[in-house]
């Protein structure tokens, strides 16, 4: 999960996504605008986290979510939330905080 994280912030950093890696419904979702919004926004905190966390874990019904703290060489650090189906996809993704928020 912690290099699932980094990999997701890096993709996301150049603009692109991994379709496959997302359950079919999320990913309707998620227009090359909407990619190119969150590329914007992610490339606002400059360097690439260096690290990231698993803080918590959780499975409700038949999803599992993480909560990850991705970590910034200057030392901030961002939250985000996954989910996940059973199938491993990725049903959703949030950004809780940012470095600076």
């Amino acid at each position: 999960m912690r290099t699932m994280a980094l990999q997701w912030f890096s993709q996301m950093q150049a603009g692109r996504i991994d379709r496959t890696q997302y359950a079919d419904v999320y990913s309707a979702q998620l227009t090359d605008r909407a990619v190119q919004d969150m590329s914007r926004q992610v490339n606002q905190y400059g360097a690439s986290p260096t690290g990231a966390e698993i803080m918590q874990k959780r499975t409700i019904d038949t999803q599992t979510f993480y909560r990850v703290k991705l970590i910034f060489p200057r030392g901030d650090a961002a939250s985000l939330l996954f989910g996940f189906d059973p199938e491993g996809k990725i049903t959703g993704i949030v950004v809780l905080s940012m470095p600076g928020d």
